[in-house]
This record gives structure tokens, sequence and C-alpha cells, in this order.
């Protein structure tokens, strides 16, 4: 086997072993739902102006309720969402310096 496919096959052999070591991702069971209630359908050209009141009131308490729920669920999200973003730019650049020393290894072969 040549240097370079021996260098190939450490570099393959290196970056897959902290993959294989994950463990498997959290089911759904533990995640929140919103707990926000839904209007009724929206009640027609035929309802008095009482029910049509009840209704967008209810819409707004429900358009509110998810909206503070979004904002605290991303909240919750974001550490995890810079941890993720941080360890592509890791992967990337190692990668990138991993390429091009193996670019110079067959350039001076």
């Amino acid at each position: 086997m040549t240097s370079m496919r021996l260098l190939c096959f450490l570099l393959a052999g290196a970056l897959a072993a902290p993959a294989l070591a994950q463990t498997a991702a959290p089911s759904d069971a533990g995640v929140a739902k919103p707990n926000c209630t839904k209007p009724v359908e929206f009640p027609g050209s035929l309802a008095t102006d009482r029910q049509r009141q009840t209704w967008q009131k209810d819409y707004t308490a429900y358009s509110d309720c998810m909206k503070k729920f979004i904002s605290e669920q991303k909240a919750l999200a974001e550490p995890y969402l810079k941890a993720y973003n941080e360890a592509i730019d890791e992967y990337n650049a190692t990668i990138k310096v991993f390429n091009e020393q193996i670019e110079k290894a067959k350039a001076a072969k």
C-alpha cells in the first residue's frame, strides 16, 4: 500500500471514530408541546357582532400564546444551535487543512 493510500485510510478512520461513538437521538417524548387553545371555526357572515368579537378575542389569545411558546422554544434551542454551527465550522476548517495536506503530499510525489 502506498504511503498516500495509508494516509487516506488513517485519516478516514480517525474522522469516522467520533461519529460512530455518538449516542442516539432522544425521542420526542420529552419535547414540550404548545398548550394554546385554538379558536373555533370562523363564525362567518351570518354571525352576530358578539360572536365575531368573541372569535377575534379567542384568535388573538391563541396567536399570542403560540408566539410566546415559539419564542421560549427558540431561546431554549439557541445554545444547541450555536454548538451545532461551531462544530460544523470546526469540521469544515479541519477537513480543509487535511485536504490541503493531502494535495501537498500528492504534489511532492
